[in-house]
């Protein structure tokens, strides 16, 4: 009675979700160019934020509304994000920031600031280069990775926000709960999803998952099957551990969704539990907010070079 209750109780602990959304699909490709020297002081921001000393709680603006994951909102700034990830994480967690998330965007010669975070917790130590280069990721081999926070950030200099949201983890034997709990917390946290979809079938260390998906319209309700608008909202993100995609579109809203993994050991154990979510309208605007800002900046800033080109320059012919 007392194991079961832990592992009840491990389960309810280990979820945390939120928000609505639509538009074109992410991935790599931004460049990094110039900035407006105006601008690089709020970049610089968010580069040194990773570095900062850790203060939990993290200092979060009042108004943040929606469901959550691991108290992570859709709608934060970049520097309320990482910090609520490193403090939900601890101290020794590791940080990693990239520029690059969405694909196919003009930056019109600026750099970018940081457009995705990961923040991992688990076992690692210095990686020994000579002898184990291939095991090697960044600094560190990992022995274990129990949670992994993901979040996407787009947004020109200083304006970068919480898009989408991932959450991933893996339970170590002898601290996996009970798939059923898994499930009834996600729904206790979400409501009733609109979609179940189960497999038995074996793969890797897995036994098969359980999947569970929450889609909304823009006005943050729940969306009916029998709605037009479903199976064109549905599907914006998936739990698949590891993919970082997305795609959105305009009219749509918030989508979560979860994925349970059972151990192949003992399919009533989860071994691994991924949730995500996304707002595809508010991805949407802020998505061409960002064109529109990038655009802005990127002409002002070639036009004063013209300018400057023309009171310096002295052509001979």
């Amino acid at each position: 009675m007392r194991t079961k209750t832990t592992n009840t109780m491990l389960a309810l602990s280990v979820l945390l979700l939120s928000a609505c959304g639509k538009g074109p699909e992410l991935a790599d490709g931004e460049k990094k160019i110039g900035v407006p020297v105006d601008e690089l002081e709020e970049a610089a921001v968010a580069a040194t934020a990773a570095a900062a000393p850790l203060r939990c709680p993290p200092k979060v603006r009042k108004g943040l509304n929606g469901p959550d994951i691991m108290a992570l909102r859709l709608g934060m700034t970049l520097e309320e994000a990482l910090a609520t990830a490193r403090c939900g994480l601890g101290e020794d967690a590791v940080v990693t920031e990239e520029k690059r998330w969405l694909d196919r965007i003009d930056t019109h010669g600026i750099e970018l600031g940081t457009q995705f975070f990961t923040v991992e917790k688990g076992s690692y130590r210095p990686c020994n280069y000579a002898r184990e280069w291939q095991e090697c990721r960044g600094k560190f081999k990992w022995e274990h990775v129990d949670e992994v926070v993901s979040v996407a950030t787009p947004g020109g200099p200083g304006k970068e926000t919480a898009a989408v949201i991932w959450r991933t983890q893996n339970f170590r034997d002898g601290q996996m709960p009970p798939v059923d709990a898994a499930l009834e917390a996600l729904i206790g946290k979400y409501g009733q999803p609109q979609i179940r979809e189960n497999s038995d079938a074996q793969r890797g260390y897995s036994a098969g998952y359980r999947d569970l998906q929450w889609v909304y319209d823009r006005a943050g309700n729940p969306l009916s099957k029998a709605n037009p608008l479903f199976d064109q909202c549905r599907g914006a993100v998936h739990a698949h551990s590891g993919d970082k995609r997305a795609r959105w579109r305009e009219g749509c809203g918030l989508n979560i969704a979860a994925r349970v993994s059972m151990s192949g050991k003992n399919p009533g154990l989860a071994m691994e539990l991924t949730t995500v979510m996304v707002q595809q309208s508010d991805l949407y605007a802020q998505v061409e907010a960002m064109r529109s800002d990038l655009q802005r900046v990127g002409q002002a800033r070639r036009e004063e070079e013209i300018k400057e080109a023309g009171d310096a320059s002295d052509v001979r012919l």
